[in-house]
């Protein structure tokens, strides 16, 4: 496969057209403690604004940064706006989901286990979480924490356990409801792979997932802002509490957070405007994606990794070196990483990789509206985070952008139009996906009605695997929804016959925006079927 399909399988036109818990009270901004001192590096004088002279082309409410070299915070800044059509900005301390760069502290927990003597990498799953069930049973028996660590253990990147109220332990259980038909070995990128992990950290500290982030990465670090989830930020009404879910207060704004130093995230609406979306609750596959943190806490991070922070106090050399050893091959979606064979092979928690011949490490996160970037590069001591609040079709190529250039200036490389570059890369994967969604569109064939009235359809329908949901019918509208207030739901509309086309409630609206279901009747009765979201028997 060569580099530019592997981008653009990694975030594939073909899901362009599918398109398918409790925490602590608010932090109030006055009391956060005092900001670490940024120590201006020469190399990196004017990268500001080109950050901000970058911004509308690369159509994001707003964004932040932070570059460290050493153990010294040497950039911070943030731009942009916290919710458009507002006038507050963010700042480097404006606090953002950063969505799968969590996997990384996922990984991280499993090592602090390795430290403690409490697992090995190579302990098979089962051994800490003896009533996990796949549908494979060989497959349960095999599968080791460096499997799920490095995305090979072939669980499948499936949504739909996580769409209604379920805990962490609840969805994990449905897991045997999944198809595990990959190659043991092969590279599958999980999140409820990952999820596993974050009960393996339970079950064998007794500890929650919140509580040993917490005490054994956020407070050692001084990542003093941060939370291992959205409920550690907001208040529960104004977080949706599931995957593609809604808050439930409705719709959400800075009015509904007036002492937090927070930025909303932002989606597309059906018109192709912005809109705001609520921060999106991933604690019941915690370690896949529920961290909270600001771009200076996030450099402290990466200095852990880059052995300058914290190195034997929190994590031992060894066990870290282990982390970021390449496990298996994996598609790349990088625009100036160097090209190889392999594409961006995993390690544990980060992708490795090459810039101008260094080894680099990173990963990219993109709960909705909130795409993050974290990159640092062992041979400069150097790290950098990137965090946006608008989501954006393209795989961090903004973030990765700005790293380019900040590892650039650093390795005081030849000058060189990294924006153009991206704008470049950026237009022709907008094309691709524009062409495939209006192949998609054009399928539709509204010369073949429903069979059937609205009420015909409207019913509570119940799966084994993934719960019970409900269609019914409002203001001639037919709507979907799971139970729990929140929960995933969405508008049907006719498409073609008995398929209807489920507009998401929740969603980014570009990627996850809308999927093709179909009523199909069968001697039970009628079945709702959700493509790769379920069969549902009414």
């Amino acid at each position: 496969m060569t580099e530019a399909a592997r981008r653009v399988s990694w975030w594939s036109v073909a899901l362009a057209l599918l398109v398918a818990c409790a925490g602590t009270e608010p932090v109030p901004e006055e009391s956060a403690p005092a900001l670490e001192t940024v120590v201006a590096h020469p190399r990196l004088e004017g990268l500001a604004d080109q950050i901000e002279s970058s911004l509308d082309d690369w159509q994001m409410p707003g964004l932040a940064v932070a570059v460290s070299v050493g153990n010294e915070l040497v950039f911070a800044e943030g731009f942009g706006v916290k919710q458009v059509g507002r006038d507050e900005r963010n700042d480097s301390a404006t606090l953002f989901q950063i969505g799968s760069v969590t996997k990384g502290f996922g990984a991280t927990a499993i090592g602090l286990l390795v430290d403690d003597g409490l697992v090995t990498f190579d302990d098979p799953a089962l051994q800490h979480l003896p009533w996990l069930e796949l549908s494979d049973p060989e497959l349960t028996r095999r599968m080791t924490l460096r499997d799920l660590l490095s995305h090979r253990s072939g669980i499948a990147e499936d949504a739909y356990p996580a769409m209604g109220l379920l805990d962490a332990r609840a969805v994990a259980e449905r897991a045997r409801y999944l198809d595990n038909t990959a190659d043991y070995g092969a590279f599958r990128y999980s999140n409820l792979g990952y999820g596993l992990l974050g009960l393996v950290v339970e079950e064998a500290t007794g500890l929650s997932w919140s509580q040993f982030v917490q005490e054994r990465l956020f407070d050692p670090l001084e990542m003093t802002s941060s939370a291992a989830t959205p409920f550690g930020v907001w208040d529960a009404d104004y977080v949706a509490p599931a995957f593609l879910g809604t808050a439930p207060a409705g719709p959400v704004s800075l009015d509904d957070a007036p002492d937090l130093n927070v930025a909303l995230p932002h989606g597309i609406d059906r018109e192709g405007e912005r809109r705001v979306l609520p921060w999106q609750s991933y604690d019941n596959m915690q370690a896949a994606g529920s961290v909270v943190s600001n771009v200076r806490d996030m450099s402290r991070w990466l200095r852990l990794h880059l052995g300058v922070l914290g190195a034997d106090d929190v994590l031992t050399e060894e066990t870290r070196r282990e982390l970021h050893r390449a496990q298996v091959d994996a598609p790349s979606s990088s625009i100036f990483y160097d090209a190889v064979e392999g594409g961006a092979p995993y390690a544990m928690g980060w992708h490795t990789q090459t810039f101008a011949g260094r080894e680099v490490l990173s990963h990219g996160g993109g709960i909705f509206g909130f795409p993050a970037y974290a990159a640092f590069l062992p041979e400069l001591e150097a790290g950098v985070v990137v965090l946006a609040n608008g989501s954006t079709w393209t795989p961090y190529y903004p973030h990765q952008e700005i790293v380019a250039q900040v590892f650039a200036r650093l390795l005081d490389l030849p000058a060189r139009d990294w924006h153009a570059e991206t704008l470049e890369a950026t237009a022709a994967l907008q094309t691709r996906v524009d062409e495939a969604l209006a192949g998609f569109d054009a399928q539709r064939d509204e010369t073949t009605p429903p069979s059937g009235s609205a009420e015909s359809y409207a019913g509570r329908y119940s799966s084994e695997h993934a719960g019970a949901l409900e269609v019914r019918v409002a203001d001639d509208e037919l709507l979907l929804a799971f139970e729990g207030h929140g929960s995933f739901s969405g508008t049907l509309m006719p498409w073609n016959g008995e398929t209807f086309r489920l507009y998401f409630d929740g969603g980014d609206g570009q990627a996850y925006s809308s999927a093709l279901v179909t009523f199909v009747p069968d001697e039970q009765g009628l079945v709702l079927d959700l493509g790769r979201f379920g069969r549902y028997l009414r």
